[in-house]
This record gives structure tokens, sequence and C-alpha cells, in this order.
């Protein structure tokens, strides 16, 4: 039996150990994490930031607005003082031509008596009637008068002695004329 020795060292194989990093989890969640903060930050500044915009917008569209309703209201007024405007010139129109239209009637209605004959006492003008009351010495002119009156187709319609009274030296009478 031999018995063999080996002096010689045994060769052992070197392992180099790779360390293993224990908290490279830890590490990308507190990376990830950091990054979500900041995110959220930026976020939160940049929404900041838009809703103070929008808030300064809004303001200035709330100013516009009650410019435009004051405006708005300006201009209604203005409508109605146009529309009043309107009917007053209308009014001063029509006025102006029933004013003549009166005078036409007067006119007629005056045009018709006799030198000396007839004298009003009394005469009212209405615009579609008129009144008479006068005094004649004789009923053939107050006749006359009012046949003359019925003759005047253009402004007059309808000729009524209504009523007559005699009186000491002269007649009295009231007669209605219908345009």
């Amino acid at each position: 039996m031999i018995i063999k020795f080996n002096l010689l060292p045994k060769k052992e194989v070197i392992k180099i150990e790779e360390k293993k990093e224990e908290y490279i989890f830890l590490k990308t969640l507190f990376i990830i994490f950091i990054v979500i903060v900041v995110t959220i930050i930026g976020e939160g500044i940049r929404l900041q930031y838009n809703l103070n915009n929008l808030q300064k917008e809004k303001e200035k569209k709330q100013k516009q607005l009650v410019e435009y309703r004051t405006i708005a209201e300006k201009v209604k007024i203005m409508e109605k003082e146009i529309e009043e405007i309107k009917k007053h010139i209308l009014t001063i129109i029509d006025l102006k031509k029933k004013q003549g239209e009166m005078l036409q009637k007067i006119e007629a209605i005056i045009v018709n008596i006799e030198k000396n004959k007839i004298v009003f006492t009394q005469l009212t003008l209405d615009p579609s009637k008129a009144e008479l009351i006068g005094i004649s010495s004789d009923l053939k002119d107050i006749g006359h008068y009012l046949k003359n009156l019925e003759n005047q187709k253009e402004f007059i319609k309808e000729v009524n002695l209504n009523e007559t009274n005699k009186k000491e030296a002269y007649i009295e009478f009231k007669a209605g004329v219908v345009f």
C-alpha cells in the first residue's frame, strides 16, 4: 500500500462572489415614487397656473358682459325714444293735415253767409260735426244759407235745422252740420 501524500496545496477554485444588491427593488420603487411626486407637483403647479388664468379670463368676460348689458339697455332706451319721436312726428303730421281740413270746413261754413243777412253767435266745430247758433232777420235767409251748405258736397254730408226761436227783431236758429 502506498500512500501518497500530496503536499501541494489544493487549488481551490476561488469564486468571486457577486454582491447582490439587496435593496434594488426598494431603490427602483423610491425612484418611481420620486418621479411620480415630481410629476404630481408639476401638474399641480400647471393646473394652478391654468386655474388662475381661467379666473382672470372669467373676470374679464364678466366685465365685458356688464359693459354689453349696459350698452344693450342704452340701445333699448334709444329704441323707445326713437319710437316716441316717430309717434310725435306722426301726430304732428296728422295735426297739420287735420288743421288744414278744419280750416277748410270753417271756410265752407263761413263762405256761404250772405252779406249782413246771417250772424253767428256761436260756432262749435268737431272733427266730424259742427253746431251753428246764429241770428237772422228772415227765415228765408236761414233756409237759403242751409241750402247753400247742403250744396257743398265736398266737405258737408248733412245739414239739419234743429231749432228756431222768433225774438222781437230777429230770429234765432240752431243748426247741425255733419262732415
